[in-house]
């Protein structure tokens, strides 16, 4: 299953450059080789021309560069607003610093219509038919910071070992300041872009970053990716499609890479294991109101399943669906999480064409929106060719909703009712 949204991303990101030491490899030893990451941009200011030569000598392992804990080279990015006109691209082994940083974009948009998504589950938001034709970008451009893939990376091949400390990444405050009329109308001469992409890659963490006012896409996309840490971030707002189901609106989207979904490298299917969400906030910002969800997934390939995630101590408030949503993903934790004034709580359903396995949900505290019709806790096994196995509910606390347990579901233990 893939989403229409980025039909356009087919043909990667980055390409003609290779990697010589991938995962694995000593920090001190890994380089890129081949066209620098991040070749100047015309139009940008100084200030970000400097960051992109800093970021540029990290992928090229610079001796002169610091070090931090990880054996990463440190780049700092200097305090105040940076306007993007194409993405930042980090190469592995390398520490960005961001504290003090507002990243936003003024990307050159291409016209293309969102279509509907046929595989849409929930209401479809109304708006104006004027809403409906936006201006979406060239999949190259729609993230303000994307890790180095080159163009035959598969697996996790690509170089890993990246961290990315604070910063405010806001794709849309650019157009929202230099446009005319209501929030609506600015929020429509945006283009629809993620916030922070990662692909073929493995161990990466952000901490301490804050993610704000996305169009339509996610905060954090986390596509073919082994082991991932989102700890103590912050995801606030969101501008939802206006033609697709609000179960896609994850802050932090677990991916893998088809025909419709690649940044970069090759389109083949590899899931995303070994991730935890930790401590993180995700709800309104003072200019639009929250996400879809803080976390979840919604594609699927034969035998490509997200596995291992932890999904521990956040915060969701006013989610548009549910709060936390995984979809065919097996080996889950959701536990001591806070969820306020959302839709719809957890929500774990298996999709074509994989079962799923061992899903704990256990110690979260639960109140819907009044007048909601989804679960407070809900598993959901597609069909009986889908079963969802090795369940185990209970210590949660729900104010509002239920627990909702479809045929096709079996339990390690009595499930909480």
């Amino acid at each position: 299953m893939t989403m229409n949204r980025r039909a356009a991303l087919a043909a990667g990101v980055l390409g003609g450059a290779a990697v010589l030491t991938a995962g694995g490899a000593s920090p001190a030893q890994a380089a890129v080789s081949g066209p620098v990451p991040n070749p100047a941009v015309a139009g940008e200011s100084g200030s970000v021309g400097q960051l992109r030569r800093l970021l540029n000598l990290a992928a090229a392992g610079d001796r002169s560069l610091q070090r931090d804990a990880g054996g990463r080279c440190v780049v700092v990015a200097p305090a105040g607003v940076h306007v993007l006109k194409q993405p930042l691209v980090i190469a592995g082994n390398t520490t960005l610093r961001a504290g003090g940083a507002t990243f936003t974009a003024d990307i050159a948009v291409k016209p293309q219509t969102y279509t509907k998504d046929t595989n849409q589950h929930s209401p479809e938001p109304t708006y104006p038919d004027s809403f409906v034709s936006v201006a979406a970008v060239n999949g190259r451009h729609a993230t303000l910071l994307i890790n180095y893939v080159p163009d035959d990376c598969t697996g996790y091949q690509a170089a890993g070992n990246i961290r990315v400390e604070g910063g405010i990444w806001d794709p849309t405050a650019h157009f929202v300041r230099n446009a005319t009329g209501d929030d609506r109308a600015r929020a429509t001469a945006a283009p629809p872009m993620n916030a922070i992409t990662f692909q073929h890659t493995h161990h990466v963490e952000l901490s301490g970053v804050t993610v704000r006012n996305v169009k339509w896409w996610h905060g954090v996309e986390l596509n073919a990716v082994r082991t991932a840490t989102v700890s103590e971030c912050r995801f606030e707002g969101w501008v939802e499609a206006p033609t697709a189901g609000l179960w896609h609106g994850e802050a932090v989207q677990l991916d893998l890479p088809t025909t419709g979904t690649t940044w970069g490298g090759v389109a083949d299917n590899t899931p995303t294991t070994d991730v935890r969400v930790i401590d993180s906030y995700c709800g309104a910002s003072q200019q639009y109101p929250g996400w879809g969800k803080l976390i979840g997934s919604h594609t699927g390939a034969p035998d490509a399943v997200h596995s291992d995630v932890w999904i521990e101590r956040n915060l969701i408030e006013n989610a548009k669906w549910d709060a936390i949503g995984p979809m065919n993903t097996s080996r889950v934790i959701i536990r001591e999480n806070t969820i306020r004034a959302c839709w719809g709580g957890v929500y774990v359903k298996s999709i074509s064409p994989n079962p799923n396995e061992t899903i704990d949900i256990m110690g979260n505290d639960i109140t819907l929106t009044e007048g909601s019709n989804r679960p407070a806790v809900g598993v959901n096994a597609t069909n009986a060719q889908l079963p969802v196995s090795d369940v185990a509910v209970y210590a949660n606390t729900v104010r509002g909703g239920g627990f909702g347990y479809s045929a096709n579901v079996t339990f390690r233990r009595e499930p909480q009712r």
